[in-house]
């Protein structure tokens, strides 16, 4: 079958760890792993899902397959845009201190140099405006179809490296080549939308992990913009916002279920050790001009935390209250951005 190549292009500050993990280096492993997480977003109901997924993008144990699907990545070179220049500053004041609300999205990539009274990266990272080729290739016509679903929303929401649910690795495609009706073509280069959502409204449980269902939310920035990071700063400020809205100041029970660890004072303040937050935050452009996306993807809380869930949790209640929590946390995102759906 005929390779399909997707000419990309870096929108915003990328964190790829390589085999040198100071140095960035795009891997198709990588980005293979974020297609699977995006395909199993895709089909959180499915009874068949493990059976499904290592058809597609293989599996290990006693009944192994190989990925039916290859992928490879060309690119320009790297050097050119490798830096650990600081980030553009867009203020906020906190205590009569002006912090970067750009760093506040990185926290975890930097360390505060007492020296020079800055933070600075202490790896280097992909710098907006690198370009290069993913290919993807399957002798299998379903395996296709099934994956192009996957790549079409990883293309609408997703982001590569660290901090990739905070806006940072967002990426555009420029062009697509290969064995693709045009209507396809059109869905990967274009923005997303309310249909982005729709086909899932027949979905009206709650999933086990972070999946599309009649739950899931999507915002935008109320204007574009000429830059991304002065993009990503207006969903930086929006989701700060709503996140401090859902409690008074140094109150944190609500807060940790945005996201586990909630570090305040250099003090974990969440019960649990980890949890992804729900939300994704992703920059797109469209001829020039900027614009923010949040999505919001719901599951229960504790799935997949065996062995490290406290054991004086109650998992229903913790359900009911993260359920809250989030639904408080959008209510309040859509005070400061555009409710899609």
């Amino acid at each position: 079958m005929q390779d399909i190549i997707l000419t990309c292009e870096v929108l915003t500050p990328m964190f790829l760890g390589g085999a040198d993990a100071r140095e960035p280096e795009l891997r198709a492993p990588s980005i293979k792993g974020v297609l699977r997480f995006w395909w199993r977003a895709l089909h959180g109901f499915d009874p068949l899902l493990k059976t499904k997924e290592g058809s597609i993008f293989g599996s290990a144990g006693e009944h192994a397959q190989k990925s039916r699907i290859t992928l490879r990545i060309e690119g320009e070179d790297l050097t050119p845009y490798i830096t650990k220049e600081p980030l553009p500053r867009h203020t906020y004041q906190v205590k009569g201190h002006e912090l970067n609300i750009l760093e506040y999205l990185a926290y975890g990539t930097y360390i505060y140099n007492r020296m020079q009274r800055r933070n600075e990266f202490y790896r280097a990272y992909i710098k907006p405006g690198y370009s290069f080729n993913l290919i993807v290739k399957t002798d299998n016509e379903v395996d296709l179809l099934e994956f192009f679903l996957a790549l079409q929303y990883f293309c609408w929401f997703g982001s590569l490296g660290a901090k990739a649910r905070n806006g940072f690795g967002s990426f555009k495609v420029k062009n697509v080549k290969g064995h693709l009706p045009a209507g396809e073509k059109i869905d990967l280069t274009s923005l997303p939308g309310a249909s982005s959502l729709a086909s899932f409204k027949q979905y009206t449980g709650i999933p086990k992990f972070s999946a599309f269902s009649h739950g899931a939310r999507l915002f935008r920035t109320r204007q574009d913009h000429s830059t991304w990071d002065t993009c990503l700063a207006e969903l930086g400020h929006a989701y700060r916002h709503a996140r401090l809205s859902l409690e008074p100041p140094h109150s944190y029970k609500r807060r940790q279920y945005i996201g586990a660890p909630l570090i305040v004072n250099q003090k974990q303040q969440s019960r649990l050790a980890r949890h992804a937050k729900p939300y994704f935050l992703r920059v797109h452009e469209w001829q020039g001009r900027y614009t923010g996306y949040i999505l919001y993807l719901p599951s229960r809380y504790c799935t997949g935390l065996a062995g490290e869930i406290p054991g004086n949790l109650n998992l229903e209640k913790e359900d009911a209250v993260f359920s809250t929590a989030c639904q408080e946390m959008n209510k309040a995102l859509g005070r400061y951005l555009e409710v899609i759906d």
